[in-house]
């Protein structure tokens, strides 16, 4: 058995940055592992976590984004410091409206973030991609979760976002619509404000509207950097 806290996190905006756009910001439509870690730290008081601890997104409602152009400062400036390399300039923003997402998370400190989230305390703020995209946790049930060992060549139903490593084929289901998401950020390393990043590029498969993902699973190897489990009252959520 798995010690698992779930929780869930949803607000009026989201902005997930993908690292590869710069003069207009294009968003994930959803947590990547760096934000999930980043958020589960913040509700720590943590600039890290250890990085065995694994997490599981599943959607609660259908990715809906639009583009707004907002005003902002270059990442040099300093209030009335007059530095020459500030500017500040209008950019185009892709934001994701009313985000809504479920976390499943299994490491050294599922105890701690169970107990704040069910206090309604973080050390930190709590946001969803960006400082102006605020969230409150909500929920922090902590339960023990069997872990989930597909048979040779069986099909698996996951209600969570999956890695396409640990998908060997697809089965799709009438009415379904898959997406995937490529070259998503695996660690964050320097300082907490510096967007550097290192180690593999994974890939994302998802349901846009939130449904269950069948499909048949990939062979475990030792280089396997994902778990299934099952979670009372969810399903079985895909652990990375």
């Amino acid at each position: 058995m798995t010690p698992v806290v779930v929780f869930d996190v949803r607000g009026p905006l989201a902005h997930f940055r993908r690292p590869d756009t710069l003069g207009t910001h294009a968003t994930y439509p959803f947590p990547t592992r760096t934000a999930l870690r980043g958020l589960l730290a913040s509700i720590l008081g943590r600039t890290s976590l250890p990085d065995k601890d694994r997490a599981g997104l599943r959607l609660r409602r259908p990715v809906r984004t639009v583009t707004q152009e907002l005003s902002l400062h270059g990442k040099t400036w300093e209030a009335a410091s007059g530095r020459p390399d500030s500017f500040h300039r209008p950019t185009s923003i892709e934001l994701i409206v009313e985000p809504h997402y479920t976390v499943c998370y299994t490491g050294l400190f599922a105890d701690d973030v169970g107990e704040l989230v069910r206090g309604r305390r973080s050390h930190f703020h709590t946001y969803l991609g960006s400082a102006f995209c605020l969230t409150f946790p909500e929920g922090g049930r902590l339960v023990e979760a069997p872990l989930v060992v597909p048979a040779h060549e069986t099909e698996l139903t996951c209600c969570s976002v999956v890695p396409a490593d640990a998908v060997a084929s697809l089965a799709p289901e009438e009415g379904r619509q898959y997406a995937r998401v490529g070259g998503v950020s695996w660690v964050h390393e320097g300082e907490m404000f510096e967007r550097r990043f290192h180690g593999r590029a994974v890939a994302l498969l998802y349901e846009v509207n939130g449904a269950s993902v069948r499909f048949r699973p990939a062979a475990v190897t030792p280089e396997s950097y994902w778990s299934f489990v099952e979670i009372p009252e969810e399903g079985t959520v895909c652990l990375w």
